[in-house]
């Protein structure tokens, strides 16, 4: 019994005690088996397993770098391993001097150290080792010296690195730099060409017809936002990845750390001189397109970008707000320029969508907007601003009594469908009628964007014709329904007369037998 104790002790050790680290190269395997003062091993046993996992190609890398002592710590390859990534990403750190450098814990200052955990270590938040390894220029092989300059391989910091910046006092006061510097880059289609030929290379000139290019370039507001405001620093990642901040369901978020903020926003003014609101996001959320993006995920909704644009964003225009509107609702752009109200929005300056269905906070559109009565949108706008034309509100009282009619049809018909399904009849003739109706509903609403009674009636005829038909077909379903009624109980009593007539004759033939067996 002891002797079985002793050995479950021993394994238990066994199983506790690190990995011998023999089959590393020497310079490695004196970092891997580095220990912290009280004696116990820098690295984890994960971490050691990570280790021995990696590919030769890997391990000899890191056992390079550490060899030449730019991989200076255990403490810093304990940080390297605990990453969690590809070997292959690895292989771009251990051969990228300047992170290894500015990786070493033991090495630098907080202020200047690349960290996996900045928060725990206390160190710059900017320099977080985590992001930097995902980020699309690092991905790229465009690393420190990329932006920074200098060579990857380089062993010193060169001069070239204090010359290629403002000075630290100057590029944090005044943020105009930015945009001109990254475009080093991507504004030289030759050199884009080599890393992604389809980004495009005019962000720079866009920047500065933008609102922000305008405050930063010319008015030297540094509360403007500029390529770093957007996009981050060290993490920086392709649009399609969710973790982006330009990905699609990110960019109200993205936009929101500036004008979602009243302190930060404060003093900015709107082009009729009204201070600049701050709900916009808050109203977005809440949309149809916020929604749609947000909740529902379909990523071709409408965000901050889709309608501002992004490097080029501006406030649109009482003229360019229906250009926006109509990149997705192409139809309705199209009845509206043809309609008598293109006229009418342009003597008063209205905004042609917006007017209508507000800006951020959109809601989904219903036939309660239409109607003749002031309660409605179209019956409120009419009593201010079309008195003398009673036409306008005969039009509006006549698509809410259509559609009405419509909708209302369609919930009487939906019911009868059950009730015939339940009752085993054909329902397939009025699903097809209802299918024809709920088109021209969609049409028939598309269409008030005209303006136009024809328009519309050309639109709805269809609708009511569906209407009409389906209305048809189940008055026959209920015939054919009462014929099998009166078929079955004629059956019934036919069978009932036959079972009836059969015990009569059973009856009979039991007598005459009975009769003949009398002597």
């Amino acid at each position: 019994m002891i002797g079985l104790l002793l050995a479950a002790l021993f394994a238990q050790t066994a199983a506790a005690a690190p990995a011998p680290a023999a089959a590393l190269p020497k310079p490695l395997a004196a970092l891997a088996d580095g220990k912290h003062k009280d004696g116990t091993p820098i690295l984890t046993q994960k971490q050691r397993d990570t280790l021995a996992a990696l590919p030769e190609r890997t391990i000899k890398l890191l056992s390079d770098a550490a060899d030449s002592m730019i991989l200076g710590s255990p403490e810093e390859l304990a940080a390297l391993l605990s990453l969690d990534v590809q070997p292959q990403v690895l292989d771009l750190i251990a051969t990228d001097n300047c992170v290894l450098c500015h990786a070493d814990p033991m090495n630098q200052k907080p202020k200047a150290l690349f960290s996996p955990d900045p928060k725990a270590a206390g160190s710059n938040p900017l320099l977080n080792l985590r992001e930097l390894v995902s980020d699309v220029h690092f991905r790229a092989g465009l690393s420190c010296a990329g932006c920074h300059g200098g060579k990857p391989s380089d062993d010193v910091m060169p001069k070239e690195i204090a010359t290629r910046w403002p000075a630290e006092e100057v590029r944090h006061t005044d943020r105009s730099w930015i945009p001109e510097f990254c475009a080093r880059c991507h504004s030289d289609t030759q050199f884009m060409r080599g890393f992604n030929p389809t980004l495009p290379t005019d962000q720079l000139a866009k920047y500065k017809t933008s609102k922000h290019g305008e405050l930063l370039l010319e008015k030297h507001d540094n509360n403007a936002a500029q390529c770093v405001s957007c996009h981050s620093v060290h993490g920086i990642r392709s649009a399609k990845s969710r973790n982006s901040t330009v990905h699609p369901q990110k960019v109200p978020e993205t936009c929101g750390k500036c004008h979602a903020d009243p302190e930060h926003m404060k003093g900015y003014l709107t082009s009729a001189g009204a201070p600049l609101p701050t709900d916009q996001v808050e109203k977005y959320k809440k949309s149809v397109h916020g929604q749609a993006l947000l909740v529902k995920g379909d990523l071709g909704a409408p965000s901050c970008t889709g309608c501002h644009g992004s490097h080029a964003a501006q406030p649109p225009e009482v003229a360019s707000v229906s250009q926006v509107c109509r990149r997705c609702h192409a139809q309705n752009g199209m009845l509206f320029d043809s309609s008598r109200h293109k006229k009418a929005f342009e003597e008063h300056k209205w905004p042609e969508c917006g007017q209508c269905h507000g800006h951020h906070d959109i809601q989904k559109p219903t036939v309660s907007l239409i109607g003749n009565t002031t309660d409605t949108l179209c019956g409120k706008c009419h009593a201010e601003n079309s008195k003398d034309n009673p036409k306008c509100n005969e039009t509006a009282k006549h698509f809410r009594t259509t559609l009405d009619e419509m909708i209302a049809g369609r919930e009487e018909v939906s019911g009868e469908v059950e009730h015939l399904a339940e009752m085993g009849l054909d329902i397939e003739p009025v699903t097809r009628s209802l299918s024809d109706l709920d088109e021209a509903v969609t049409q028939s609403k598309a269409k008030v964007h005209s303006f136009s009674m024809s328009t519309f009636d050309a639109a709805a005829k269809p609708g009511t014709e569906a209407l009409q038909k389906s209305r048809q077909e189940i008055g026959e379903a209920h015939n054919e329904f009462q014929f099998r009624r009166r078929g079955l109980v004629g059956a019934i009593v036919f069978m009932m007369l036959l079972v009836a007539g059969i015990g009569l004759k059973l009856r009979e033939l039991e007598r005459s037998r009975k009769d003949s067996d009398k002597p």
